[in-house]
């Protein structure tokens, strides 16, 4: 009794690795989302140009601003703050998190 109580977990736990690995509901989720993203970014277009750049440890939003202008801004940090929020979609420029890809606002220099 006890062997086919196990065949039957068995089958079970086979049977569920393979939904996930070919066609669970999370694949056939990711196109569509990916579409609303593509025809969200279509409609609205960022209000300035940027630069995605992924988050490594020790970096902040002013860092990394500083950085890819050559440590030259002639922005307050205010309102680079308030630029990096509307590109992120209202993310709080002091939770940013390692690894993660975010959109940091280029500044033309006169």
């Amino acid at each position: 009794m006890k062997r086919l109580l196990y065949i039957a977990i068995g089958i079970i736990v086979i049977l569920g690795i393979q939904n996930d690995l070919t066609g669970s509901t999370l694949s056939a989720q990711l196109p569509t989302d990916e579409k609303a993203s593509m025809n969200s970014e279509q409609e609205n277009p960022p209000p300035l140009p940027f630069q995605e750049v992924i988050i490594e440890s020790g970096q902040t939003v002013l860092s990394i601003v500083e950085h890819l202008h050559d440590g030259q801004v002639n922005h307050s940090i205010e309102d680079i703050l308030a630029d990096f929020s509307l590109l992120n979609d209202g993310t709080n420029p002091n939770a940013i998190q390692i690894g993660k890809t975010y959109r940091f606002p280029l500044y033309q220099n006169p």
